[in-house]
């Protein structure tokens, strides 16, 4: 188990990193389902080719899901075309969600797989931890659960035109 100092994060190029290591960790760490929790997701790492192949790796096996939670997927998809190509690519794998319009609230900034979390304190000053204890892990995922029955489906795969 590792010590409480080494699961604190500091700073931006800290925070982000974190981020980056969890997901580049997806294929290894083999999670079922994965939460990304953000309100717009502008400062995660997901325009970066190796975030990419690995979620790529991560969701090619049977039954994986990732679930998203924003506020606004227009300032992802202009940050993140990467991202929203593989999500349409990968679209049997993924439900995106956003807060109902009675239920408008700041959202929190948490990444969780399987048997480890990110959390973000203070986006502001760039504060963050890791979390891995089984408890705290429950708490959050019962969170993510409660947050999610207040939410409506949001980010469609494909957008059809006339």
């Amino acid at each position: 188990m590792t010590d409480a100092r080494d699961d604190r994060l500091e700073g931006r190029d800290a925070c982000i990193s974190a981020l980056r290591e969890q997901l580049l960790a997806l294929p290894s760490a083999a999670p079922r389902l994965v939460w990304c929790i953000d309100p717009d997701f502008v400062d995660w790492p997901f325009e970066e080719p190796a975030v990419m192949q690995a979620l790529t790796r991560w969701a090619q096996a049977p039954g994986r899901q990732i679930r998203f939670m924003a506020l606004d997927y227009d300032q992802l998809m202009r940050r993140h075309p990467r991202l929203a190509a593989w999500r349409r690519d990968w679209s049997h794998c993924i439900q995106a969600w956003r807060p109902a319009d009675s239920e408008r609230a700041e959202l929190p900034s948490w990444l969780l797989a399987g048997g480890q979390a990110i959390e973000w304190l203070d986006r502001e000053h760039w504060r963050g931890r890791r979390l891995q204890a089984p408890p705290e892990l429950r708490q959050l995922e019962e969170a993510c659960d409660a947050l999610a029955q207040r939410c409506e489906p949001a980010w469609p795969a494909t957008v059809l035109g006339l």
